[in-house]
């Protein structure tokens, strides 16, 4: 699973022997991989990431080596250098096909050489190849990208390095040909594997401006130092150090994350086209009203049930689809999908409206939700949904939640990229590996928002942060304006203005020529009946000099996203164009660079090419295994159905549903039961407010003075998830809403309810 491996093959000199060799058991040669260092630098909302990997060929003979490695899939890769007996190798970037053929005939001719590229088929792992590595030598191999880090709903700037790659499911219809790339090469077919004996490194600095409150990570044990200021920071792996077998995450929380910040980045007077103009990079958090809330949506639940989602994924699936169904506004429509290798639709006919009895149908499906639905075919799903119009008059929305773990990520975003003009689709990548190309890419092709989940416990919260998104009303005829001094010339990068969601980290790129000073920044637009305007003056924005020009580079990689999702011809020249200028790699380029100092090693101009294997990049250990045993990744283990449980009477313990009921003593010390009690219509009876609050029934009936006692029960227990639940608020958030709106419709006063409500609860 850990994405470090290797494989590559020896290059043999004699090509009689390579036929003869061909009877025999493939030899095996262990390449020492010695140490991963990765230095990661943040500035403020970007990041650099410079990684170091060490290799030692302890053969005699000269190897050329290949692997996988993930990234981000919105990470700007632009720099690959190898440095193998005190020589450097510096890659350049070029087109596709011409750094493969140089790459190619350098190895043929004997020559060490490097060739980095993106995956044929998904943007969140490059292939990385090493050719000619001689016996006996070492080499270390440093790959440099830069990322854009957003805020977060709970407030932190989010930072996570891909060190794990998963096995991807191939559907169906794809063949092997088209996810495993051929380059020819002289010399023998001999495994080559990477022991697992290696240090792992990372240190990270902030920086950037920002007064920093805390730094924290989910799963790592950090040491962090912080500036007498507060303004910098460094961050080491405590002494047990980093074991590469989950993505590496850190949280920054600044002192005023949502403040918003204009930073201009002076360009390279040299450069040719994006680089030689200024760069500005603006980011808020525009907030829109309760009133931008709407009802009328048709809203598409789609969960991941394949066999990958087993374990703490799958209940956390559950308790989310259960929040999301009590929180969901009456008057609007919904369904639930489930998927694996096949899929089923919670109504079979269409969305249906949201009704008490429809809610009840849906907590059915609810509590028998596994994991057990084979593949991650996702595709079929989605072709479902769009095979019917969205209903008249109501805005289609689609939230998916994933482990992300698929091959065919282009054509699942070019489906929904066609279909963005109706309905949005917002995504949930969840688990360590998940593909950030899938749910990101999906996100973006769906003119949506996306999260990626790394904790099980924080499923809940990202989930519905993107339905508060879902459910406001779209903002329209969105303008950005630039008043400079001399007029002309601002382009915006990428040339769409980007969606925009109330309350959620929006980025902005725009070019500007190096002479032109910006006098102010006019972000506006339309949500519903109302407008909405966001000014900043020209002494906003702050001037930074960088010389890896990370900004230019990042608006680079957003504008090559937009176009590879819109897959047109017209744009291929001008994509290669922009990755040239910049250096960062996209579908049509790579990096390549070849040491033309060396004498060639291994030169047999007779022997013939070979097809190239590559890594499924996973351990050592699960190569082992491999070679024991044929295992196929375009199918999971075999998983009982819930017909063959439920035959054999085996539930399992993931099958109790909280929404079964629960005792009094238990009711109120978790959110879900809390939740599973609410009605239809948003409220809880008096006897739920007794089983969730363990008061008694006559103390909460008497009081205080109101014109429903439903309405006074639902105000107790609000009250009881202020008091007991405020750190997830942003959970049940939604949810309050429902009930305070029910409490209206009562006639009664919901503050003055509230106000009594916690006033029981804190003397009692």
């Amino acid at each position: 699973m850990a994405p470090w491996g290797l494989i590559g093959r020896a290059q043999v000199a004699d090509a009689c022997e390579q036929t003869h060799n061909r009877f025999k058991p493939p030899k095996v040669h262990v390449v020492t991989l010695k140490a991963v260092d990765i230095r990661v630098t943040v500035r403020g909302f970007a990041a650099r990431v410079d990684a170091s990997l060490t290799y030692h060929n302890a053969t005699d003979n000269a190897l050329e080596l290949e692997f996988r490695m993930p990234v981000d899939e919105g990470a700007a890769v632009y720099k690959f250098e190898a440095v193998i007996g005190g020589r450097k190798i510096s890659a350049q970037c070029l087109e596709k096909k011409k750094a493969e053929k140089i790459y190619k005939d350098a190895v043929q001719s004997g020559h060490t050489a490097v060739l980095a590229r993106e995956d044929a088929l998904t943007a969140d792992t490059f292939h990385l190849a090493l050719g000619n590595l001689p016996g006996g030598s070492q080499a270390e191999l440093q790959l440099s990208m830069m990322m854009e880090l957003k805020v977060k709903t709970d407030g932190a700037v989010s930072f996570t390095l891909p060190t794990v790659l998963n096995p991807r499911y191939c559907p169906c219809d794809i063949s092997p040909s088209q996810h495993t790339e051929s380059v020819a090469r002289t010399g023998n077919s001999e495994t080559v594997i990477v022991s697992e004996a290696y240090t792992f490194g990372i240190n990270a600095k902030v920086q950037g401006g920002h007064v920093i409150a805390r730094i924290a990570s989910h799963r790592e044990s950090l040491n962090v130092e912080l500036s007498d200021d507060s303004m910098s920071a460094e961050v080491t792996q405590d002494s047990g150090g980093f074991k590469p077998d989950h993505d590496w995450s850190m949280l920054v929380y600044y002192t005023n994350p949502y403040k918003t910040h204009i930073i201009r980045e002076s360009g390279e007077r040299a450069g040719t086209g994006l680089m030689k103009d200024d760069l500005v990079m603006v980011n808020l958090h525009p907030e829109f009203t309760e009133e931008s809330y709407s009802h009328r949506n048709e809203i598409l639940f789609v969960v991941d049930c394949s066999g990958s989602m087993h374990g703490d994924r799958i209940q956390s699936a559950r308790a989310t689809l259960l929040l999301f169904l009590k929180s969901l506004p009456t008057g609007c429509y919904f369904n639930v999908i489930s998927f694996g290798s096949t899929y089923s639709l919670l109504f079979s006919d269409g969305s249906q409206e949201y009704t008490e009895e429809t809610l009840k149908k849906a907590l059915g499906l609810h509590s028998t939700i596994e994991a057990d639905m084979g593949g991650t075919e996702i595709l079929q799903p989605i072709k479902q949904i769009y095979s019917t119009p969205p209903k008249p008059g109501y805005a289609r929305q689609i939230i998916l939640l994933t482990d992300g773990q698929v091959f065919n990520v282009d054509q699942v975003k070019e489906l929904v990229s066609r279909h963005a003009h109706e309905t949005r689709v917002f995504a949930v990548g969840i688990g360590d590996g998940a593909s950030t190309a899938l749910v990101y890419g999906l996100a973006r092709a769906g003119r949506g928002h996306a999260e990626m989940v790394y904790q099980q416990d924080k499923l809940q919260l990202k989930v519905m942060g993107l339905v508060r998104s879902m459910l406001q009303e779209s903002a329209q005829d969105v303008r950005i304006i630039f008043d400079v001094d001399p007029p002309g010339g601002i382009k915006l990068i990428p040339k769409n203005p980007p969606i925009i969601f109330g309350g959620q980290h929006l980025i902005m790129y725009v070019r500007v020529p190096t002479s032109t000073e910006v006098k102010s920044i006019t972000v506006s637009g339309v949500v519903g009946n109302a407008e909405f305007k966001n000014c900043y003056s020209g002494s906003d924005v702050v001037t930074i000099h960088d010389e890896e020009k990370t900004l230019h580079r990042l608006a680079a990689r957003a504008q090559i996203n937009e176009w590879q999702i819109d897959n047109e011809e017209d744009v291929v020249e001008d994509m290669i164009t922009l990755s040239l200028a910049t250096g960062v790699v996209c579908r049509r380029t790579a990096l390549v660079g070849v040491d033309q100092d060396m004498k060639p090693v291994g030169h047999n101009p007779e022997a013939q090419p070979i097809p190239r294997t590559r890594s499924p990049g996973v351990s050592f250990r699960s190569m082992l295994k491999k070679m024991r045993k044929k295992i196929y990744f375009n199918k999971e283990s075999p998983i009982k159905s819930r017909a063959e449980r439920d035959a054999d009477g085996d539930m399992g313990e993931e099958a109790e549903s909280v929404s079964e009921g629960h005792s009094p003593v238990d009711c109120g010390k978790n959110l879900m039961s809390v939740v599973s009690l609410q009605k239809f219509d948003g409220s809880w009876t008096l006897e739920d407010a007794v089983k969730i609050t363990s008061l008694p029934h006559l103390l909460l009936a008497g009081a205080t003075t109101y014109k429903n006692e439903t309405s006074w029960a639902t105000s107790v227990v609000l009250a009881f998830l202020e008091t007991k639940y405020s750190a997830e608020k942003d959970e049940w958030a939604l949810l309050a809403n429902k009930a305070q709106m029910f409490i209206a419709r009562c006639g009664d006063d919901v503050e003055a309810l509230m106000v009594a409500a916690r006033k029981v609860l804190a003397e009692n």
